[in-house]
């Protein structure tokens, strides 16, 4: 049996149907992508997260350090375009980001940091009126796309690198 590509593992960002429930059931997934993470990581011993899910791929704990802080990232993006008329994001250098001394603490901190993350991020999708998804931000390099938009790409962004990281780890996603 092939494996899906190891950089797509889950295939690409799904577009989110714009019902009033899609919120709460993209909290649910979030909720459950952090559960996964912390069960994945803590039956994961410390020499094996330098594993990959490809050659050219993050190490696990690198996977698990980005997903936080990319998680983080939406979170204050999401908050930002709810507060800030005409709001642009602030892109930031992930690979950059990886090289610095955060990078190399222990993967439980950047569970805990992914844990508290989501937690505010679920609490506003399951309180946020559905029609404050339609608030845009522009990206630039990704351009103009609503907080709908922003909410699919890091529900998408949790799952993806979680798959990655069973991948390098079990060899499945």
């Amino acid at each position: 049996m092939t494996h899906p590509d190891p950089r797509l593992p889950i295939g690409p960002i799904p577009l989110l149907a714009r019902t009033p429930g899609t919120p709460t059931e993209v909290a649910a997934r979030m909720d459950a992508a952090v559960q996964d993470w912390h069960d994945l990581l803590a039956a994961t011993p410390h020499e094996r997260l330098t594993a990959r899910p490809h050659p050219h791929g993050w190490t696990v704990a690198q996977l698990a350090h980005h997903t936080a802080d990319a998680h983080a990232h939406g979170l204050s993006r999401l908050k930002y375009a709810l507060t800030t008329s005409g709001y642009v994001v602030q892109p930031f250098d992930q690979d950059a980001w990886l090289t610095l001394p955060d990078a190399t603490l222990p993967v439980g901190d950047a569970l805990d940091l992914l844990r508290v993350t989501k937690r505010r991020w679920t609490t506003l999708l399951r309180t946020l009126n559905p029609e404050q998804l339609d608030t845009t931000l522009t990206h630039p390099q990704e351009g103009p796309q609503t907080l709908w938009n922003l909410t699919a790409k890091h529900d998408w962004h949790l799952r993806h690198h979680l798959a990655q990281a069973r991948l390098a780890l079990t060899g499945t996603p």
